[in-house]
């Protein structure tokens, strides 16, 4: 229960901010465009720099690998889904959605209420395994999605600042340089405030969507694969870890076999939204995924970190 209770009182209030954008883009008009270039030019660039500059880069490596792999190992069961379960819905959508999982946004807040700050040097690394993947590969699918050439892709990847502030932060952090103390405290409030934005931009999508519309035995069998798949996938992965490398302690290994259980990453419709490409569908898949993701972590902490 007190797993249940820490889970209610740290992640559930974010959720309240779909609702703020949902409203707020109704009764206002507010628009995603200015919130998504804010977190992808500066907030989520700042957010890279401090966390690498606190992990430990050994276990970074080994954790970047790992989830890194498993956004690479998705697009099998993604391929699958849209061959065989969904032939109409946008393959590189699919791909992307299935593959990018919300570490920073929902498994940062997670970990905290699970751990404090004893665990976040290892979440910490396997955000950067997923922005690895989500602002290269990820936003590369979300650039052909709307159909863009090759090149024209390619060259939306490399106008994204999170591949050069982690370039940066790594290097920063092998030659020992660390994060002033006074910027702790204002990163936690960056951290907050992304958290709250990525909540706020799903919202807005959402207000594009006939919910009377929703073919919800459709999504229904793209998430479901998707979970399923990604638990499978990670079990080897950490198996695999265990056996040839063995670095990883035990509480460690759980934490990673709980990334499967996190939603769709809401920088897809960050993505989506800067990109103006598919916003319905990415605001559902994520928004969707998220409300299951509400039951399936709960279930899924007290399976691997009750005593």
């Amino acid at each position: 229960m007190e797993v249940l209770s820490k889970l209610l009182t740290s992640v559930v209030p974010l959720y309240l901010f779909i609702g703020v954008g949902y409203f707020a883009s109704k009764w206002w008009n507010l628009k995603s465009k200015f919130l998504s270039k804010l977190m992808l030019y500066a907030l989520i660039p700042l957010l890279i720099i401090d966390n690498i500059l606190q992990a430990d880069i050994a276990q970074l490596l080994i954790v970047v690998t790992i989830v890194f792999a498993l956004a690479l190992a998705m697009s099998v069961p993604a391929w699958f889904t849209h061959q065989k379960l969904v032939k109409d819905f946008n393959p590189y959508l699919l791909y992307c959605g299935f593959s990018y999982f919300n570490v920073g946004w929902f498994g940062i807040p997670v970990v905290l209420a699970l751990f404090g700050e004893k665990q976040m040097p290892l979440i910490i690394s396997a955000y950067m395994g997923n922005v690895l993947y989500g602002d290269t590969i990820g936003y590369y699918l979300m650039s052909r999605s709307k159909d863009l050439p090759v090149k024209e892709s390619v060259k939306n990847v490399i106008k994204i600042p999170a591949i050069y502030a982690c370039a940066v932060a790594i290097v920063a952090n092998l030659l020992g340089f660390k994060s002033p103390e006074f910027i702790s405290p204002i990163m936690k409030v960056v951290s907050w405030i992304v958290s709250a934005l990525g909540m706020v931009i799903i919202g807005i999508g959402l207000t594009k969507v006939n919910f009377k519309e929703i073919a919800y035995k459709m999504f229904g069998k793209l998430l479901g694969v998707r979970y399923v798949a990604a638990a499978v996938i990670m079990g080897l992965l950490v198996l695999a870890e265990m056996l040839l490398v063995g670095q990883l302690k035990s509480d460690e290994q759980k934490l990673l076999l709980l990334i499967p259980a996190f939603p769709i990453a809401a920088n897809l419709v960050v993505f989506s939204s800067y990109l103006d490409t598919e916003n319905e569908n990415a605001s559902l898949l994520v928004s969707l995924s998220s409300l299951i993701s509400l039951v399936i972590v709960p279930i899924a902490c007290l399976l691997l970190f009750a005593k």
